[in-house]
């Protein structure tokens, strides 16, 4: 018990630390600079849906490519507008680049792809390929 007190405590310090410096213009240097991006992705029987909640992103800078099996997800998050003499307090909404790289465990057809962005979410439906779905095999009696 004491020793994720003890770490929740220390990673409190180093978001303040960073929040501090930040305020004098100065990023982390440590870690990634870019936002890290949580994915679902399930399978409906006939295609794959992945979905993601990407809230204050720029629908301008967003790219949805699939070669393969491959789907790259990238864009960027734009910086919060403030006015030029406030200060901040507290900064926890992340700015930058994102790219997210998923796998996906069959063929698509690339060519129905569809994608979403509605209310902060954006989802994603990836039909499998023909060669991918179950194939029902007539029997001849005889």
């Amino acid at each position: 018990m004491f020793g994720l007190q003890f770490v929740n405590e220390m990673e409190s310090m180093q978001r303040e630390i960073d929040q501090l410096f930040r305020g004098f213009g100065y990023s982390p240097a440590y870690g990634s600079q870019r936002k890290q991006i949580n994915f679902e992705a399930t399978d409906t029987g006939e295609s794959i849906h992945v979905e993601a909640p990407l809230p204050g992103l720029d629908i301008e800078k967003l790219n949805i490519t699939v070669l393969g099996r491959r789907l790259t997800v990238s864009g960027e998050f734009s910086q919060s507008e403030v006015p030029q003499d406030a200060r901040w307090h507290r900064q926890e909404r992340s700015a930058g680049t994102f790219e997210k790289n998923i796998q996906l465990p069959v063929n698509l057809d690339t060519e129905k792809v569809e994608a979403e962005y509605k209310q902060g979410i954006l989802k994603i439906n990836l039909p499998k390929a023909a060669s991918a779905l179950p194939k029902k095999i007539g029997i001849n009696v005889g």
